[in-house]
């Protein structure tokens, strides 16, 4: 053992040692070869700039005498007083320019045989200057005489043959120069290629020396690797990548074949309490219990996948459907009958599965796995701790895949902004007349080919799957927008917004109404909010403190569908409401009822007790209105009455506020009461 230990200390010294030096080699080398070729093109690009700026102005020297001598041939020759005095100028212009070029060669010049030739340049660039000068002096005297003219021109061009090869000499050193420069540098280069190679090789046999411990680490490095991406890091099962290829060979081979397979789809039922409690650690220990207990009831040719949190999937091969129907309920007894301990606190969990067989009729994994995660929902919505085996027409899978459909219509309308509201009058019921005095603002979906679906086909949906909240969000913004468009140039009527009691129960929806309202752009003494009898009492608490933040912003509560359940009336007594609304199953046969008449009745009688204003629903004739004026029921709305139409035309009806009237009253001010902003509605 201590041999072992040894050899392996060694394995771990021998591959950190030698990574270290190849590591460190080629870090040498490429230090080495990346600063002396730097180095290198460094020193040509300046070589190569230096040496081209110094021979391009030799050469612009060289071309300034030539232009400068050729000035004076032709000064020599005319007589013309104008033009003499242009080739004067000319002169000038060329000495001024070959003086400048000569100052800036002057600085150009390091080597010591560019500063001798240099010097040679500036004796002789005297010397053709006093030349210069004799000839500009005795060219007049001389003008009748040609011989002596060209005496002095010669005198002249002799000296500036000599500078001209002066010129020709530094041009020629400096290319000798760039050439020796050059050759230095290949020298470099050459030097340091062979200082690479030996570094390179050195780093080579130094890794061929270490190779056949660290292929084998490698190898078993990669093993683990390749088991990772294949399995779930916690329980060791298959994870969802390993599972879906799997599944799809399954699928392929059901395909080709007569053999029978089965897939389940196990949703662990109660483990978020679990985690809650005593956190996921705790959650962790109960997944590797339950598995390792479930593994050991399935076959040699099961694969057991982890596909989510709390989710698992097995795929049973060759399994006839009355094996795959027993495998699932002996996990569901094997889970259901464990007892979870930790920390001196138990739990009981459960599993909901789905089932669904897998054989030549499937059409993809999409649609098999959809099949079962409809399934496994069925069951866990059936009241968990249960099976669902999908069959042909599976009446409840039908239903849930509606549902999802449903769902993502509703999402797209929201999407879309296919949402519509509108308003159904609710008028005031007097002994001779009918008043308009409050509206109920109602909500529609436009389809996408235009068709308008009333709440029933969507609420419960909605409801249902917690999606009535963002409804509700949309709704009230909406009215807000209306109202802060219209309650200054209209008498506006109170507007009857109904609420989900979801949405009631929503803290942060709470939260997000009281701050919209709190803006001060409406007078919030114009909204009214609705909430279904059970809905209240379901969330009594909730409601009851929504409804207090609410009053203290100048808005009312109608208790909408009383009668439909008759629910604790010692809640009833404590919620604090301003309208009852009698449902409408109970006052559309009124007239001719007498049961639903007394029932009506009461809940008025009730209304008027705890100080409400009760208002009957689902008016739809004459007679039923009569009796709700007999018995002094104080609103009624219906389709017999009016039907319901686009918010957008209720500015249409409604009377122009007087001149004067700010249709606003300020929240801020202390004296104002809640009394003062009914009655300013």
């Amino acid at each position: 053992m201590t041999i072992q230990h040894s050899n392996r200390e060694h394995t771990r010294f021998l591959i950190g040692a030698g990574f270290f030096a190849v590591f460190s080699l080629m870090i040498l080398a490429t230090w080495l070869s990346m600063t002396t070729l730097q180095a290198v093109n460094v020193g040509m690009s300046q070589l190569i700039q230096d040496t081209e700026q110094k021979t391009s102005r030799a050469y612009q020297m060289r071309n300034v005498i030539r232009l400068r001598s050729g000035a004076v041939r032709s000064l020599v020759q005319t007589d013309d007083t104008v033009e003499r005095q242009r080739i004067f100028d000319k002169l000038i212009e060329y000495t001024n320019v070959y003086q400048t070029t000569r100052d800036e060669l002057t600085k150009l010049t390091a080597n010591a045989r560019e500063q001798t030739i240099l010097k040679e340049i500036n004796e002789a660039d005297d010397r053709v200057s006093n030349a210069y000068d004799r000839a500009n002096s005795e060219i007049y005297s001389l003008k009748q005489d040609l011989a002596a003219q060209k005496s002095v021109l010669n005198e002249v061009q002799l000296h500036e043959l000599v500078l001209l090869n002066h010129l020709n000499e530094l041009v020629q050193l400096e290319k000798v120069l760039a050439e020796e420069a050059l050759v230095v540098n290949q020298k470099t280069y050459q030097q340091t290629q062979r200082l690479m190679i030996y570094l390179v090789s050195a780093a080579f046999a130094l890794s061929m020396i270490i190779s056949v411990t660290v292929t084998a680490r490698v190898a078993r490095a990669n093993k683990r690797i390749a088991h990772l991406a294949n399995h779930d890091d916690l329980t060791g099962l298959h994870n969802r990548r390993s599972f879906e290829q799997h599944l799809q060979y399954t699928i392929d081979i059901a395909e080709r074949s007569d053999n029978a397979h089965g897939l389940l789809y196990l949703d662990l039922d109660r483990f978020k309490i679990v985690n809650d409690t005593c956190g996921h650690h705790a959650g962790d220990q109960l997944l590797i219990q339950l598995t390792s207990m479930m593994q050991e009831r399935l076959r040699r040719g099961d694969l057991f996948a982890r596909v989510g949190g709390d989710e698992f999937a097995i795929i049973a091969q060759g399994a006839t459907f009355q094996d795959i129907q027993s495998l699932a309920e002996e996990l569901r007894v094997i889970v259901s009958e464990y007892t979870f301990r930790y920390e001196e606190q138990s739990f009981k969990v459960s599993l909901s599965i789905g089932v669904t067989p897998i054989d030549g009729q499937v059409q993809s994994m999409e649609r098999v796995l959809a099949d079962v995660d409809s399934a496994c929902y069925v069951a866990k919505q059936s009241g968990r701790n249960r099976v669902h085996i999908t069959q042909d027409d599976d009446a409840e899978v039908v239903m849930y895949r509606s549902n999802l459909a449903g769902i993502q219509a509703i999402r797209k309308a929201l999407a879309d902004d296919r949402l519509s509201l509108f308003y159904q009058p609710i008028f005031h019921i007097e002994e001779r007349s009918v008043k308009m005095a409050h509206c109920e603002i109602l909500l529609r979906i436009r389809s996408e080919n235009g068709e308008l679906y009333s709440p029933a086909r969507f609420i419960p949906i909605a409801e249902k799957y917690n999606i009535m909240t963002e409804i509700d969000q949309w709704v009230f913004t909406h009215v807000i927008e209306w109202l802060a468009e219209h309650q200054h140039e209209h008498v506006i009527p109170r507007l009857l917004v109904n609420l989900s009691g979801l949405s009631f129960a929503d803290d942060d929806f709470s939260k997000f109404i009281v701050e919209r309202l709190s803006q001060g752009d409406v007078d919030p003494s114009h909204i009214a909010f609705e909430i279904s009898e059970g809905a209240a009492v379901r969330n009594f608490e909730k409601v009851s403190t929504f409804i207090e933040r609410i009053r203290a912003l100048g808005c009312e509560l109608a208790l909408d569908d009383f009668g439909s359940g008759f629910s604790n009336f010692a809640h009833l007594k404590s919620l604090s409401f301003d309208y009852l609304k009698i449902d409408g199953s109970l006052v559309r046969n009124i007239a001719t009822n007498d049961i639903d008449r007394d029932m009506v009745a009461a809940i008025n009688q009730i209304g008027h007790t705890v100080g409400a204003r009760t208002i009957a629903e689902f008016v739809e004739d004459d007679a039923a209105l009569n009796c709700l004026r007999d018995m002094q029921v104080d609103f009624a709305q219906g389709y017999g009455l009016r039907m319901p139409t686009p918010l957008s035309q209720l500015a249409d009806e409604l009377d122009p506020r007087e001149e004067g009237e700010s249709g606003h009253i300020d929240l801020n001010d202390p004296s104002t009461r809640i009394t003062d902003l009914r009655k300013a509605s």
